[in-house]
């Protein structure tokens, strides 16, 4: 263990941290201050990404890979890192911006490209430092391992640090808030303190941090001796697993939905402790020889987990199309595959000195790692263009119905990929032959944001009204004061051209029940219920399913006929799933009403 190296920053580079540090905060701040007064460069996502990847990323870069503030090569890092963050950056903010027309903003994306990002220059900011240090690009892999540790366990702290700090403030405020100060409480929530003070203290945090090496070794050694007591089990788990399933079938794999991610984390488990332990030093194993047997033997079998979980995720792809969190799995999937395939060639070919190949292959496969996820983040490979094309090829190909076709995931989960194939879809020759198509694209593109809905169609024009729900039987008129009441209370149906179905149903004579259907997915739908008698229309309640027959799924077609249901409820079937009205407490009232004596 190299805990006994430089364990001191000099003088200069010690300021020059917390200096980098107060910099950045500032920065952060003018770009806070940008968004709330809606200036640039916050009137323009593309410049607003750009400059918080590059205030976010970089000193975030040389906090771990700095090794000395006068070092020449910092200055080729920033010219290299900067620039790519910035491009980087400025794609992220096109997603929003880029196919003419804003869209909502997605913490989402944001969340999924600084954490991508982030593991990418940790492991460049590693190398980086290990270049600096040793003045050669030669790297040594115990002096790699070493400080991956410490940039891991220097962040934990600093996190640790800044979380004290704020919670002491906090603290600070709720005290003096009872006896009626409230000035500290409403200084620390204020923008001009919160981005300075925590820059300054995370600097500062950072610099005891990084001079207290033997405090960070000492953590790592307690990491790595409760690591080196779960790797056998971790490695059983593994062994286990794949022998029983020649006894137990593949199905329930299948059939679970998320069996790749349990396989692929127990990979992920298994390599990191594995890793952790055993590849420090090949010379001198931990274990008794029928531990490291057994250890081995679980890392040898790993490429049969990832092609199982591989398999897993080709089922799910093939019946549901490319979406992103699927793509992520895959791109995931293939990185851990790299590790798993290699470990077992390189343990079948070497056997022994397996663990020293081990290491130089991980040395490869880590700038494979950084290389990838930079390389998602970018034009070339993102995964939002690939699942929108997917998506559309999907209802081109006659695999989705166009009624159930979720054309919202493109509009607002696919940034500007998403929008750009629904205009294309607009236009083209199949949207012509489909007008529900045509009408659903146009109507989606109109929406603000995903939940709420915005009425593409004006309220007191009845016949538009009429029109934008799928209306069953086919050819049956909605009476006008239903359409009143559905323009006023269903701004969701009015949103999307046939989104809603509305059934109606006549068990008596003189009374018709309206069934309004707004949600339906498998066996369940909900919805709502009116009814009509004597000219006059009042809703009753809820609509609901029970349930269904075996493999049914609740929901109506053209052809659909109801017929009532010998029960003490108000009930329908179609002969293969069941439907309820169940009345609200406004019926009940009303019902009360009208039957008390004038």
């Amino acid at each position: 263990m190299e805990a006994h190296g430089n364990t001191r920053l000099d003088t200069v580079s010690r300021y020059g941290l917390i200096i980098l540090a107060v910099v950045q905060g500032f920065t952060l701040y003018l770009l806070h201050l940008s968004i709330d007064h809606e200036v640039w460069p916050a009137s323009d996502p593309r410049w607003l990404m750009a400059f918080y990847a590059l205030a976010g990323g970089l000193p975030v870069f040389f906090y771990l890979g700095l090794e000395r503030v006068t070092e020449r090569r910092n200055a080729w890092a920033a010219a290299t890192v900067g620039p790519l963050l910035f491009g980087l950056g400025w794609h992220l903010g096109w997603l929003r911006w880029g196919a003419g027309l804003e869209l909502p903003d997605r913490s989402y994306f944001t969340f999924i490209f600084f954490v991508s990002v982030g593991v990418s220059l940790f492991i460049l900011a590693l190398y980086f430092r290990i270049w600096c240090i040793n003045r050669t690009p030669r790297f040594d892999y115990r002096q790699l391992l070493e400080h991956s540790w410490q940039h891991a366990l220097t962040l934990a702290l600093l996190g640790l640090f800044l979380g004290t700090f704020w919670l002491l403030l906090v603290l600070w405020g709720e005290l003096f808030d009872i006896i009626g100060v409230s000035f500290f409480e409403e200084l620390f929530e204020e923008p001009v303190f919160l981005y300075p003070a925590s820059a300054f203290v995370g600097g500062w945090g950072l610099v005891l941090i990084r001079e207290r090496i033997r405090l960070v070794a000492t953590v790592q050694s307690m990491c790595e001796v409760l690591i080196k007591a779960l790797l056998p089990l971790a490695a059983l788990i593994g062994i286990l697993f794949l022998g029983a399933l020649p006894f137990t079938g593949v199905t329930n794999i299948w059939e679970t939905g998320h069996a790749a991610v349990l396989m692929m984390s127990l990979a992920i488990v298994l390599l990191f402790f594995f890793n952790s332990v055993l590849s420090e030093n090949p010379e001198h194993p931990p274990y008794p020889t029928w531990i490291q047997a057994l250890v081995i033997f679980g890392v040898f079998l790993l490429p049969l987990n990832s092609l199982l979980a591989a398999w897993a995720l080709g089922l799910r792809i093939e019946q549901y199309g490319l979406t992103v969190d699927r793509l992520w799995a895959a791109t995931i999937q293939l990185l851990i595959a790299g590790f798993t395939l290699s470990y077992s060639v390189l343990i079948l070919l070497r056997r022994t000195r397996a663990l020293g190949a081990i290491q130089s292959a991980n040395k490869v496969l880590a700038f494979v790692v950084a290389g990838v996820l930079m390389l998602v983040n970018t034009p070339a490979a993102d995964m939002r263009a690939w699942a929108a094309e997917s998506q559309v090829n999907r209802l081109l190909n006659g695999d989705v119905e166009a009624d159930t076709f979720d054309y919202n995931y493109l509009r607002f989960n696919l940034g500007a990929y998403g929008v750009m194939e629904l205009r294309k879809l607009q236009g083209s020759e199949f949207a012509k032959q489909n007008p529900l198509v045509a009408d659903r694209v146009d109507a989606v593109l109109k929406q603000d944001t995903r939940w709420k809905h915005k009425p593409v169609v004006d309220k007191n024009d009845r016949q538009a009204v009429a029109d934008m729900f799928m209306v069953i039987p086919q050819g049956t008129i909605i009476p006008e004061p239903l359409l009143d009441i559905l323009a006023k209370n269903n701004e969701y149906c009015l949103s999307t051209p046939k989104q809603c179905q509305l059934v109606k149903t006549q068990p008596h004579s003189g009374i018709a029940y309206w069934l309004l259907v707004t949600n339906r997915h498998g066996s369940y739908i909900s919805g709502n219920a009116y009814s009509s008698e004597s000219g006059s229309m009042k809703a009753i309640g809820g609509l609901s399913s029970p349930g269904c027959h075996e493999s049914g799924e609740a929901g109506f077609t053209e052809d659909t006929k109801l017929v009532p249901v010998e029960s003490p409820f108000v009930a329908f079937t179609d002969g293969q799933c069941f439907y309820l009205i169940q009345p609200n407490i406004h019926y009940f009232r009303e019902s009360r009403q009208s039957a008390a004596p004038s």
